[in-house]
């Protein structure tokens, strides 16, 4: 009987081999407490209200070792922002739930919301010209050579349709053309 190639299992091997070779130590094993983190700055919390990190005493310090205008510059930029008693910048989040909590935490969009939004946009981006690609290869007399050999021209106009997404998405929504229908959903297992 001829032996199957198993990928899974020399990959685990060849993973493993890599941990112990660098010298991880099961958790069991591990050293505990201060003996573990001796070389890790201290993380004890101080509920201190945040200041703005121009008017912080540690950040100042750690400012003041600036030596290079990149650092200068954003140290300068990070003044704007709120420190806590660590002298590091703290990100806000507004409470997402009230009506108005957008308006409390006013410029300090970019701490995340602008990249969330971005992030979500991106992201859509790539799934809404995945889904187009597939739809058109579907469409096509042999469909898996499509999937197989990626057709550069026709993934360039997906990519581009999948840059107007949320569009496509609220009128396919609105449609009913979004999600497939319930009766052309296989199942696993019994009905």
């Amino acid at each position: 009987m001829k032996k199957k190639f198993n990928f899974v299992g020399i990959l685990l091997g060849f993973c493993l081999s890599v941990i112990v070779f660098a010298g991880f130590t099961p958790t069991a094993n591990a050293a505990k407490g201060p003996v573990l983190n001796k070389d890790r700055a201290p993380t004890d919390f101080s509920a201190q209200p945040l200041t703005t990190c121009s008017e912080n005493p540690r950040f100042q310090a750690r400012a003041a070792e600036a030596k290079t205008p990149k650092d200068i510059a954003r140290f300068e930029r990070y003044g704007k922002a709120s420190c806590g008693d660590d002298g590091l910048p703290h990100l806000l989040i507004g409470p997402p739930i009230e009506p108005f909590g957008a308006l409390l935490n006013r410029g300090h969009e970019g701490d995340l919301l602008i990249p969330g939004v971005m992030f979500i946009y991106i992201a859509g981006i790539i799934g809404w010209s995945g889904r187009e690609y597939l739809r058109f290869s579907k469409t096509q007399k042999n469909p898996a050579e499509y999937e197989i050999i990626i057709d550069t021209a026709v993934a360039w106009q997906c990519i581009k349709k999948g840059a107007a997404w949320p569009l496509h998405a609220h009128r396919e929504g609105k449609n009913g053309d979004l999600r497939e229908n319930d009766d052309n959903v296989s199942l696993n297992g019994p009905r």
